[in-house]
């Protein structure tokens, strides 16, 4: 029984010593990690392009036009973004939303603004900031 025990022992020390070298050769061959590119928003504003900030507020309530106007839920901010549509399709230009949201606002208010932004075909991105309110 004693050299059924010795040999387990000695498999695991091989095992171990295994894993370490596979790990050591893994770290030895790494490389610099290209960052993925977004599929919707482009590296900067397209030129002669309008971008909508939409603000999602710690209570879950939305903001746009700086803060100015307050809209409480999902289908205020798709009857604002359509009337932005219009507002930049009459100007000839593209439209473009940016979502800004609290830190601690509710990540299914933020995102019910995303799926507005998909169903009306409006390129987005989103920030999330930590301020006190917007």
């Amino acid at each position: 029984m004693g050299n059924g025990n010795l040999m387990i022992r000695m498999i695991d020390v091989v095992f171990i010593l295994l894993f370490g070298f596979i790990a050591v050769s893994q770290i030895s061959k790494a490389e610099a990690i290209e960052p993925s590119k977004s599929t919707e928003a482009e590296e900067k504003a397209p030129e002669g392009a309008y971008i909508t900030i939409i603000n999602v507020r710690s209570d879950g309530t939305f903001s746009a036009d700086g803060g100015d106007l307050i809209l409480r839920s999902p289908e205020e901010v798709n009857r604002f973004l359509v009337g932005e549509m219009k507002r930049a399709k009459k100007d000839d230009k593209k439209l473009g939303v940016r979502i800004r949201s609290a830190w601690d606002a509710p990540s299914i208010k933020t995102l019910a603004v995303a799926k507005v932004c998909r169903e009306l075909d409006i390129p987005k991105g989103l920030d999330v900031v930590k301020i006190e309110q917007f």
